[in-house]
């Protein structure tokens, strides 16, 4: 965390085989090779164990020595320019293919008309491997653009001389560091207002799936910011002088060492890895770096798991001293000559400045719970900013009294469940909480999963973000602000009679994840002992128990299941049990959807959830009386499509005669909306082969396609591979046989690109020669994909009352899977009647409702077939 500390235990000339006298004048081959070499040894050095700032100082010291050598070449002694170092190089802290900024600097002498030999000078910087950034400037330029830009400005604090004319270097620094550029007031709320956006662009959360390891919340420039502001007001190069200076305790200052050190660490591996400049820790990255940092896979826990949650606590700390810090800096520097503003809340707590602080040191020492009580006071006062730094530092100080006995205070449990019943700021102080340790100490099962990380694609943040992120989404449904948003949730929030039994099971509902074995089972265990120490009924335990069980099985039933099939809703009904259940359960689901991943979530996925949910609270609600066998359901909607025709104008005798030649199941799967709009379709084009109409399906990204065309094999596969090569997504494939031998398929896709024309063009290619199809297979797969190969697993359930197999697929995602499945399903004389498409990140869980030529249920010989090619297919 010091400034700049040249090693002088070795010279770049020394490294390798290389050695030669400084002195002597070297060729651009020779610097060349001797960078090439100071790699590999600073590389061999931090796998020996040397310590990372260490070789971070050496590489800014070898690279001194290349420009000084280079620049002796090109630049005469008594020309009046001078070379700086400037930013992170500037520091004198290099990592491997950073970036190497410098400023030369003129004097107005030579300002019109620079040296030429400057130019030949970058040029053999860029020959011989460096990445230069570079800027030529007066020191009065200096001035003028560090007074217009606060960057420019922040590099300045970080010049260091290195040849050249020294003392142009010193009035530089006379003109723009003594003499501040920057009011300090300024500089601070700009460096914050930085911080803040750029925050916001990685989602204001440090736990992210491929973190920046520079610019994400808890990244080193958060530490750096600090170092900024602690320069531009209190003349201190680096945290030590915050330290000597009071405003850094010991232990903070070893943390934030500690973290730079874990950071850098990671920094300079990623970078060796990358072999080039890399700040973002992709995915593919992190199991090599895990495995060459030490880490070993357990019986719970893989390697990269475990290192990446180590990544994830040290951003967390770095983002918990970033704020303590920044805090500090504001009263001394924004609040200096304020008014002193205090309101007493209690006896325990007083408003200061805006900022809730103890009443004197001792309050938590004396009263526990006020370590609690913090929390629930933020909520009652949303006019209050925060917590006050010093208290922040109490309660630190005063964790270790969350204990056992803490735990089972009932002053401590009412608080606790009084935070929860709040009908404001429940999302800000559960964050709030989690920060600062307080919730993981609470609730020590939910301390287990801070910063735990699943090594896939579906999730992108660690458990704790995803299940703060799942309360946030809860609490939304309750705001009238957000009505909108999802008005289905927002009018069944309303109806809950306990909200707090919601957000009990959503922070619970992941709670043991990393455990080992189903964490939904795991999970209830934690989760009754939760509701029964805080005295819940055992109707209400009974309730957040079924929902830490079963909170997959509505989004599993919605995206698996034929939910036109009544066998489908009667099962889910009887597990559900009630109206009241359904609406947690339906809320709870959608919520962990839309916090699990930002792709996840869409108009298809929401257009299920609510299919399953009206059917199941409609089959609930009524008695068994009423119609709910296929038969009646068909026909019930074969009326009601027939009454909207006919209402839009059709003559019933063209409706009638074009459905004598559906089947029952062709209304029992279709909704009323689709029924309407593929028979105006048939009817306004009657004789067109194919016929290929589409529409936007629930939002702009999605698209319904009705395609019909003479029944003949080949026609899955031709469509698949059609859509596919056309950067479309299936997520939902019907089709249906009419006694003419007309198919009619219905698709639902969704993708980047929504071209109609040149949907239809490739549809009519392609179904014109179902003799020649071949499954799509990409040029490139994306190198996110390459990690999860897994080998395919495929089961097969037979439905007697339909006389179908269900077939589910299990297997790593890929561009072309739909179409090399059609494909296999084409050589092996299987027709497709129903698919359901489920692409969870990497994995995929996909469902197909096929029947043999002759409409009947496969084999088990047939089964095994199918299997044996399609695991050879997909294995490849």
């Amino acid at each position: 965390m010091s400034a700049f500390m040249p090693t002088q235990e070795m010279s770049i000339w020394e490294v390798g085989n290389l050695v030669i006298s400084p002195d002597a004048e070297v060729s651009g081959a020779l610097c060349r090779q001797a960078l090439k070499q100071s790699q590999d040894y600073l590389k061999q050095q931090f796998d020996q164990g040397v310590p990372v700032d260490e070789l971070v100082y050496q590489r800014a010291t070898f690279v001194d020595e290349i420009l000084q050598q280079m620049w002796q070449q090109h630049i005469d002694g008594t020309t009046p320019v001078t070379l700086v170092a400037v930013g992170g190089y500037g520091r004198g802290e290099l990592h491997p293919y950073s970036d190497i900024d410098l400023l030369i600097l003129l004097d107005e002498s030579v300002s019109e008309s620079p040296p030429a030999s400057l130019s030949d000078f970058l040029t053999q910087l860029w020959d011989i491997g460096l990445e230069i950034g570079h800027s030529v400037r007066t020191i009065q330029e200096c001035r003028q653009q560090a007074e217009a830009d606060i960057t420019i400005a922040t590099n300045l604090l970080e010049a260091r001389f290195l040849c050249g004319v020294e003392s142009l270097f010193e009035s530089l620094q006379q003109l723009t560091v003594t003499n501040k550029t920057w009011d300090t007031k300024r500089f601070f709320e700009l460096k914050r207002e930085e911080q803040q956006q750029r925050h916001q662009k990685h989602n204001d959360t440090t736990n992210h799936l491929e973190p920046n390891i520079k610019e994400s919340p808890g990244g080193l420039r958060d530490i750096q910011v600090v170092n900024w502001v602690a320069q531009q007001h209190f003349d201190v190069k680096n945290l030590e002088g915050l330290r000597q200076k009071g405003f850094l305790a010991n232990s903070e200052f070893e943390t934030l060492q500690k973290a730079q050190d874990f950071l850098w660490t990671v920094r300079f591996a990623l970078h060796h890895q990358a072999g080039r400049k890399q700040e973002k820790l992709m995915i593919d990255h992190q199991r090599e770096l895990a495995k060459q940092l030490g880490y070993e896979d357990n019986a719970n826990r893989m390697a990269v798991e475990q290192f990446m949650k180590d990544y994830y606590r040290c951003a967390r700390s770095v983002g918990q001293m970033n704020s303590l810090l920044l805090q500090l800096f504001e009263e001394t520097i924004i609040q200096a000559d304020e008014t002193r503003q205090v309101n007493i809340i209690n006896r325990r707590f007083q408003a200061h400045n805006g900022y809730l602080e103890t009443i004197n040191p001792g309050i938590f020492a004396y009263y526990p719970y006020a370590l609690l009580e913090v929390f629930l006071i933020l909520e009652q006062h949303p006019e209050i900013k925060g917590v006050r730094a010093s208290t922040i530092r109490q309660i630190h100080a005063h964790l270790h009294l969350i204990d056992d006995k803490f735990r089972r205070d009932l002053r401590n449990r009412t608080l606790f469940m009084e935070i929860i019943r709040q009908p404001k700021g429940i999302t800000h102080e559960f964050r709030r909480m989690n920060e600062l340790d307080v919730l993981g100490a609470y609730l020590p099962e939910f301390g287990r999963i801070v910063g735990q990380m699943q090594h896939d694609l579906f999730h992108a943040y660690t458990v704790d973000e995803h299940t703060l992120f799942l309360v946030r989404n809860l609490r939304r449904f309750s705001c009238e602000e957000y009505n909108s948003e999802f008005p289905l949730c927002s009018e069944i929030f309303y109806q809950l009679p306990k909200p707090e039994i919601l957000y009990i099971a959503g922070i619970y509902h992941d709670i043991a994840k990393g455990r080992g074995g189903d964490h939904s089972v795991l999970g209830v265990v934690d989760a009754k002992a939760f509701c029964e120490r805080h005295s819940l009924s055992q109707y209400d335990t009974d309730i957040v128990c079924f929902l830490v069980r079963q909170h997959l099985a509505m989004s599993a039933t919605a995206q698996k299941s034929d939910l036109e099939d009544p066998d489908v809703i009667k099962k889910f009904a009887d597990q559900v049990k009630t109206t009241e259940r359904l609406n947690y359960l339906y809320l709870l689901t959608v919520a962990d959807i839309r916090a699990t991943n930002d792709n996840l979530w869409n108009g298809w996925r929401d257009s299920l959830l609510k299919q399953l949910y009206h059917s199941t609270r409609q089959w609930i609600e009524h008695t068994e009386a009423q119609a709910k066998s296929t038969r009646e359901k068909s026909y019930k909607k074969y009326q009601e499509a027939m009454q909207v025709l006919m209402a839009n104008g059709r003559q019933q005798q063209d409706i009638s005669q074009l459905w004598q030649a559906y089947d029952l199941e062709y209304f029992l799967r279709h909704s009323i909306d689709e029924l309407v709009w593929q028979t105006e379709e048939r009817l306004d084009h009657a004789g067109e082969d194919p016929l290929i109409a589409l529409r936007t399906h629930n939002d702009q990204q999605t698209l319904e396609l009705f395609i019909v065309t003479s029944d003949r094999p080949g026609i899955f596969a031709a469509i698949t591979s059609s859509l596919e090569q056309c950067q479309l997504n299936v997520l939902d494939a019907k089709i249906n046989v009419t006694s003419e031998l007309d198919a009619l398929n219905t698709f639902i896709v969704n993708g980047e690109t929504l071209e109609s024309g040149e949907i239809i063009k490739a549809l009519r290619k392609q179904l014109a020669n179902t003799d020649a199809v071949k499954p799509y297979c990409p040029l490139i797969t994306p190198r996110t994909m390459k990690l999860f190969k897994t080998q395919p697993n495929i089961e097969f359930e037979t439905n007697p009352q339909q006389n179908h197999t269900v077939m589910s697929l299990y297997t790593h995602d890929r561009p072309g899977l739909v179409s090399a499945v059609a494909q296999v399903f084409l050589a092996c004389e299987v027709q497709l009647i129903n698919a359901k498409i489920n692409t969870l990140g990497d994995q995929v869980e996909d469902v197909f409702f096929i029947t043999t030529y002759d409409d009947g249920a496969l084999s088990e010989e047939q089964e095994e077939e199918l299997k044996e090619r399609l695991t050879e297919s997909l294995s490849h």
